[in-house]
């Protein structure tokens, strides 16, 4: 798989009192992580928005370690070869410091229409996108 590397400084503001980040932040980390893979891939979502939404259909976290305010961490994001008109993305989330391992998961997105439409097989713009990026990896 080709991963696509972010940084993300831990924000007080994602922290509970303990200063132990939210799990539920975790899923927005991802979200940052399929946005940059997407940009690195051409996949551009934020134009092809008003014609194709890419929902969640289906996302898990295994948390291993707490991050906490002040960490930076770093996630990396992979997406699988698509086999049908889903998408599904992995993550792996490790504290910056130390690359301590905190979490891994992954998403699987559904294609639709704006009208709800669900679509049955990826445009083929979208799979040109994925083969070009994927394009060598094992």
């Amino acid at each position: 798989m080709k991963w696509v590397q972010i940084e993300i400084p831990v924000r007080y503001a994602e922290c509970d009192p303990m200063g132990v980040v939210h799990n539920s932040n975790y899923f927005v980390w991802f979200e940052m992580g399929r946005i940059a893979l997407a940009d690195a891939a051409s996949l551009n979502f934020k134009k092809r928005h008003e014609e194709l939404y890419v929902p969640v259909i289906d996302i898990r976290c295994q948390y291993k370690e707490s991050a906490r305010f002040g960490n930076t961490v770093i996630l990396e994001t992979a997406l699988k070869q698509p086999t049908k008109a889903t998408l599904e993305f992995v993550y792996r989330l490790y504290r910056k410091h130390g690359r301590q391992l905190l979490a891994e998961g992954y998403s699987v997105h559904a294609l639709t229409r704006p009208n709800g439409q669900l679509l049955l097989r990826l445009p083929e713009d979208v799979k040109q996108c994925i083969d070009d990026f994927l394009g060598g990896t094992p």
